[in-house]
């Protein structure tokens, strides 16, 4: 055991990495105190093993990225960034290494069956696949390393042995599909019922989902081109080559289809009757595990009562919401009016009709009010010829039932609460209040800016002007999904779906949209199967364009949009394509005999406009692979955004 952790040590030297006892993170029990022997001497040990290399996998669980994209803003600022869940963990990757000699060396005294030994074969390859997965992917090529290396490092100040170079970025994506083929081979189709770890399907997802990345890069690689003066673009450590795309496809297509193919998984409430149905599926759906379309993920289930991923306190209404936590706390996810207008409404015969929201009659959904701020109101007429809803949930009433289960609206009910999000108040007299706490009376009522007297009483637009305090909604919409749709749970240990089975429909439709290989009709199927799953009736085409349409919409907050955006190389650069948050504002108009309800289109406030006047982009092409962690130490070539 000595040896294991003097070379943990040396290796966290050379690399820069995380401590030694970093990889046994949320395990029950020390087991830096126990030895090896004792660790591989029983099966149960061999799994707490593999328990915490799965602990390492980079799989983003709650982590927020499409905040960080047009789609969505933290509740006090705009950020817009490529986020790829960086992940540099070669102390982890030599726990993994060793695995295989352990688990080998168990088979061999008969501690675990011949059985058992592949299965657990299979899960180590699945996590070597995941882990350089996630370095491909955040960095281009990386070292390759298979072995623990112990014979390589003699305790000394010479870690020659221990440095290894680059591969080039294709042959780093090559070998994570290769490793996710692998543990496909060796993996069952099931650990049994409501088992988290990794299975055949698992296995070919995870496959697909990586050759689907790997196609996208080369595909779009000079769309964001690097200049080949850069040693790792010559070198081919950040590079990659549109003739490699078909190829990674049709490993995409094949890995999925084994998935689709093999019938053992389905989308969870499939063939709704109605509106009302899909939404109450769709609520189901991430409340829960649900076996039927779940492929792979993490639990939040450890069997103790204040296990949490504490998603729901974070981002609940501020009018509905658990309290006695700490930290930051609710309403922290807005939603921004981009992604409401692409979730489609329902024609009258459920089929697909454009979503943009109307709020005016001229037609007129393009312009945006410039600073919609506590001190400017540029660019706001109140004489704009806005359509004047008696309640502003209307707008939202044939939205897509996605939208319906998955994004807090204005005027919405939510835990047998409307919730109120407003920004504005248009008194008697003509004279308006935007953001600040103001009233007005009509015909004996009062009516408040916020929609509420109290703080407790509205969820939108309170406190804008203050980066550090409240939490309402600074956009006009926030995040339903993964809220329990009626209480408020302090603590939520609903699962994170790493990857469900729509989205292997998704990417084996866009797989075959993109290169023309595969079967079409399957693949139109898949695409067509997921949106019948959200009540619309009408087949649409396979198109590229309506693969990633629906892809924005069905995985919307799941974190696949940073990625998309990254692997397409779909980023906004350079200042002439400047993109911008929006948002809705409710406004309540007391100028007639009733109060109505205008909706203005405006720019998300804080961080956007006030800190951003050029609006929101990524200057430089290069930050498409990050900076290699101590560079220096690991003695290998630099990335183009650390010259």
């Amino acid at each position: 055991m000595k040896k294991i952790f003097t070379y943990i040590t040396a290796l966290s030297l050379a690399f820069g990495l995380v401590s030694c006892d970093k990889i046994f993170d949320n395990l029950e029990g020390d087991l830096t105190k126990m030895s090896e022997e004792d660790l591989v001497s029983n099966e149960a040990g061999l799994q707490r093993l593999l328990s915490s290399a799965y602990n390492l996998i980079p799989m983003g669980a709650f982590t927020l990225n499409d905040k960080n994209t047009l789609d969505a803003t933290d509740t006090h600022s705009a950020g817009y960034s490529i986020n790829y869940n960086s992940f540099w963990n070669y102390t982890g990757m030599r726990a993994v290494n060793k695995l295989f000699d352990q688990i080998e060396a168990a088979a061999a005294k008969s501690v675990i069956s011949e059985e058992m030994r592949n299965y657990m074969l299979g899960e180590a390859h699945f996590i070597r696949a995941y882990y350089y997965f996630g370095m491909v992917r955040a960095y281009g090529g990386v070292p390759i390393v298979e072995e623990p290396l112990d014979d390589k490092y003699d305790g000394g100040e010479d870690i020659s042995g221990l440095l290894i170079p680059r591969s080039t970025e294709k042959e780093t994506w090559d070998y994570v599909i290769a490793e996710f083929e692998k543990a496909a081979e060796l993996l069952p189709e099931t650990f049994g019922a409501n088992n988290y770890r990794a299975n055949k399907y698992a296995a070919y997802a995870l496959e697909g989902r990586a050759a689907l990345y790997a196609a996208s890069v080369s595909k779009y690689w000079n769309k964001a081109p690097i200049d080949g003066g850069y040693t790792a673009v010559s070198k081919k450590l950040t590079y990659m080559d549109a003739s490699y795309a078909n190829a990674y496809y049709q490993k995409c297509i094949d890995a999925c289809a084994k998935v689709i193919n093999s019938k053992v998984y389905s989308l969870y409430g499939a063939n709704p009757s109605n509106v009302a149905e899909a939404k109450k599926n769709l609520q189901d759906l991430f409340t829960a595990r649900r076996d039927s379309e779940f492929i792979f993920g993490k639990s939040y289930e450890y069997g103790q009562a204040t296990s949490t991923n504490g998603f729901d306190y974070g981002n609940s209404p501020h009018q509905v919401h658990a309290t006695g936590g700490t930290g930051w706390q609710w309403g922290r996810y807005s939603v921004t009016l981009n992604l409401v207008d692409a979730f489609d409404n329902y024609d009258k015969d459920m089929g697909r009709r454009d979503g943009t929201v109307i709020t005016r009659n001229d037609g007129v959904e393009t312009e945006y009010v410039t600073d919609l701020s506590l001190t400017t109101q540029a660019g706001f007429d109140i004489n704009t010829d806005y359509v004047k809803y008696s309640n502003p949930a209307d707008a939202f009433a044939d939205k897509d039932a996605r939208f319906q289960a998955h994004v807090i609206y204005p005027g919405c009910s939510f835990r047998s609460n409307t919730i109120n999000i407003q920004g504005g108040i248009i008194k008697p007299d003509g004279s308006y209040t935007v953001y600040n706490d103001d009233n007005a009376v009509l015909d004996g009522k009062t009516y408040y800016t916020f929609g509420g007297q109290f703080e407790s009483d509205y969820s939108g637009f309170h406190l804008m002007d203050n980066t550090n305090a409240g939490n309402w909604y600074n956009s006009g919409f926030g995040i339903a999904k993964f809220l329990d749709p009626a209480s408020a749970p302090l603590y939520s240990t609903n699962p994170w779906p790493d990857i469900r089975y729509a989205e292997v429909l998704l990417n084996y439709a866009e797989a075959v949209a993109e290169s023309g290989q595969g079967d079409a009709a399957l693949a139109k199927k898949c695409l067509n199967d997921i949106r019948h799953r959200a009540a619309f009736k009408d087949d649409i085409d396979l198109t590229v364009d309506n693969v990633l349409h629906e892809r924005r919409v069905e995985l919307a907050f799941e974190d696949d949009l940073s990625f998309t955006l990254h692997r397409r190389r779909e980023f906004a650069f350079g200042a002439s394509n400047a993109q911008r948050k929006r948002a809705l504002v409710p406004m309540v108009d007391l100028r007639g005999s009733e109060p109505k309800y205008i909706l203005v289109r405006a720019n998300v406030y804080h961080g956007d406009v006030s800190f951003n006047r050029n609006g929101l982009f990524i200057s430089d092409y290069r930050s498409y692979y990050g900076a290699i962690p101590n560079q220096a130490k690991n003695q290998i070539e630099k990335n183009p955004i650390q010259e």
